[in-house]
Order: C-alpha cells, then structure tokens, then sequence
C-alpha cells in the first residue's frame, strides 16, 4: 500500500489520473493510498455477494446495489472511499463531485485482499458508520468468514454453516457462507 504526501482536496483528488491498471486508490483524509489490484477469488466473491444482494434487490424493489463506486464519506478532511459491494435501500442518489456519492452506503461490503491491515479494516469500517452507514460487512476468503459491524458498535462473527441475515435491513435475505466460499 502506498500512501501520497500531499493533502488533496476532492476536485483535486476527481481529477487525478490513475498511474497503472495494477493498483486502485481511495483519497483518505486528503491522502491518495493505493492498493494492488485484488485477485481472482477476491473477484469471484464480490460477484456472489452481489449478485445475491442483487437478487433481494429485484424481488423487494428497494433500492439498488453497486460495486467499486466511490463515496464521499467527508469533506473534511476529504475521504473518497470505494467498498467492493454496496447497498443502497431507498430512492437513487445523485452522483457528486467526480461521480461519487455523496455520504455512506447503507451496507458497505469489504473482501479482504492480502495487503489490508487490521488497522486499515478497522478505520475502513469506522469511516462509513461515522458517515451514517448501517452495517460494513467484512469478507475474509482466507478464513472464510464474514464480520458484520453494525451502526450501534455491535458485531457478529459468521462462518462455517452459518447464513448471512439481516432481518432489519434485508428482510428475507439469506446468504449460506457454504455457498459464498465454495
């Protein structure tokens, strides 16, 4: 991971132009931090976790779900974060500055790739419930596990045969962790 020096302001940060295709950045307190591109199963599971958020979505028409798209968590200091999965319940967002959007998804889902740190996990999940986030679901495909944090500082470690529900925001939905980690 690899952090700029410079402290950047959102337009500055809208109109940076990406050095290489191997690496993917978030503006973080006025700071650009690049991490490598993740792999091939870090890509699988976003696509499952998606297509099964996607899925709800349709049969419940409430809202929509996104991948890769970047919300403005604050404007000051500037944090430009970008979830692997989003969702986002109730009526469209218009996009902001750079095309991002403006506050916190309503869940924000995170697939950990081998260059997170604990430290930088943990200030990823306090950024988007500090900005009004319900819930930041952290995917670990090297445990094969899931760690739901939730806006009230509660949080529930699921694996193995466990299913992932949230019967407050997602009524119905029900993910099997067997099937996600396959």
């Amino acid at each position: 991971m690899t952090t700029t020096t410079d402290e950047l302001s959102l337009e500055a940060y809208a109109s940076l132009v990406e050095p290489n295709d191997a690496e993917v950045s978030e503006l973080v307190r006025g700071q650009v931090v690049r991490e490598p591109r993740p792999g091939a199963r870090h890509g699988r599971i976003q696509v499952q976790i998606a297509r099964w958020l996607g899925n709800w979505i349709v049969e419940h028409a409430g809202g929509e779900v996104l991948a890769e798209s970047g919300f403005i968590l604050s404007e000051e200091p500037p944090t430009v974060r970008g979830p692997d999965v989003t969702v986002l319940l109730g009526p469209r967002r218009e996009p902001a500055v750079g095309g991002w959007i403006r506050g916190s998804p309503d869940i924000a889902v995170e697939v950990l790739s081998p260059s997170d740190t604990s430290s930088g996990i943990q200030q990823k999940v306090l950024d988007y419930l500090e900005a009004g986030g319900a819930r930041v679901w952290v995917v670990d495909p090297q445990a094969d596990t899931v760690t739901v944090y939730r806006a009230d500082g509660s949080a529930a470690l699921l694996r193995g045969t466990d299913t992932l529900r949230d019967e407050a925001l997602l009524p119905g939905f029900a993910l099997p962790l067997s099937q996600l980690f396959e």
